[in-house]
């Protein structure tokens, strides 16, 4: 009975490494990711400031979030502006070329804040 109880204890510990791994080697990625996006906007010549400056040029308005993503080795800033009572978001390029700015429903912190947290049992 005893040495059941190890056997279950030490399986559960298993199954819980294993579905905890992929969490922590994503984190254990997170400073390589920002160094290849840095490394990209070096190439394109774009800094997060010159995106910002673009982008609210482009939406006549100011930045209120910016979020830098790659998508093929390219670096590509969603920057959100507050433009009169609306919320635009505004793509711009890796050579910081601001895009149509769209109307935005929220921030994305927002958004983010709103998914419900997963239960661990």
């Amino acid at each position: 009975m005893r040495n059941r109880k190890i056997v279950i204890s030490l399986m559960t510990v298993g199954a819980l490494a294993l579905v905890a791994w992929p969490a922590y080697a994503h984190c254990g990625k997170c400073a390589g990711s920002a160094k290849d996006m840095v490394a990209a906007m070096d190439t394109g010549k774009v800094t997060l400031a010159s995106a910002i400056t673009a982008a609210e040029t482009a939406a006549k308005g100011k930045a209120l979030v910016a979020n830098t993503h790659l998508h093929d080795k390219k670096v590509h800033i969603d920057v959100y502006v507050l433009a009169g009572d609306k919320i635009m978001k505004v793509g711009v390029d890796e050579t910081g070329k601001a895009g149509t700015p769209t109307e935005a429903k929220e921030l994305p912190s927002a958004a983010a804040e709103k998914k419900p947290l997963k239960s661990g049992g």
